[in-house]
C-alpha cells in the first residue's frame, strides 16, 4: 500500500520483545478503537507493510503497525510500559 508509513526502528524493538516475552498487549488503534490480545509476531507482507499478530481467545489478528498508536504490557512484570508508535518517519 503506498499510504503505508513505516515506524522508527526504536518502537519496532518494543513490538519484537513483546512478541518474545509473549506479553498481553493493550493496543490503542488510530480510529479511537482498542483492543487486547497476547502478542505472537510481526510480519513484513509482499507489499511491504508490516503488521502485529495478537492471539485473541481462539482467534488470531494482524494489526498494520502504522494504524497503532500505542501499546501498553498488561503483564505485571514487563520490561517497558505504555510505548507511544510513532509514524511520522517516512
Amino acid at each position: 500500500m503506498s499510504d503505508y508509513k513505516m515506524i522508527p526502528c526504536e518502537h519496532y524493538d518494543y513490538l519484537e520483545l513483546a512478541c518474545l516475552r509473549g506479553y498481553q498487549l493493550k493496543i490503542e488503534l488510530i480510529d479511537g478503537t482498542q483492543c487486547q490480545g497476547q502478542a505472537i509476531t510481526t510480519q513484513t507482507r509482499a507489499d511491504n507493510t508490516e503488521w502485529l499478530v495478537i492471539q485473541q481467545q481462539q482467534n488470531k489478528q494482524s494489526l498494520r503497525l502504522d494504524h497503532i498508536v500505542a501499546i501498553t504490557p498488561v503483564d505485571v512484570n514487563a520490561e517497558f510500559g505504555r510505548m507511544q508508535i510513532d509514524t511520522k518517519q517516512g
